[in-house]
C-alpha cells in the first residue's frame, strides 16, 4: 500500500467514524465541518504536507467556532443558502488547490 492509498483510507475511515458520532449525538451542523476538516487534515498530514494540514483543520475549526458564537444572528439566515454557500466555497478552494498543485 502506497502513501496515497494509506492517506485516502484513513481519510475515509475518519469520515465514517465522524458521521457515526454525528448521528449518535444528532449534531449535524456544524459538526460535519469538524468531520470534513479532520478528514482533510489527516489526509494532508499523511502525505507529508504539515502546513496545509494545520491550515485546513484551523479553517474548519473556525467555521464551527464562528457558528457557535454567532448562533443567534445566524439563525435568521436560511439554512439552504448557508449550506450551499459553504459547499460552493469549499469546492472553489479544492479547485484552486488542484490547479496550484498542477503547475
Amino acid at each position: 500500500m502506497n502513501n496515497k492509498q494509506l492517506a485516502s483510507g484513513v481519510s475515509w475511515g475518519i469520515i465514517l467514524i465522524g458521521v457515526g458520532v454525528l448521528y449518535f449525538y444528532d449534531w449535524w451542523w456544524p459538526g460535519i465541518m469538524l468531520v470534513i476538516g479532520a478528514s482533510s487534515a489527516a489526509e494532508l498530514l499523511l502525505r507529508g504536507r504539515m502546513k496545509e494540514a494545520i491550515g485546513t483543520f484551523l479553517f474548519f475549526i473556525a467555521i464551527v467556532v464562528v457558528f457557535e458564537l454567532l448562533w443567534g444572528a445566524l439563525a435568521a439566515i436560511p439554512w439552504t443558502a448557508l449550506i450551499a454557500l459553504v459547499l460552493i466555497g469549499m469546492g472553489g478552494m479544492a479547485i484552486i488547490q488542484a490547479l496550484r498543485g498542477k503547475k
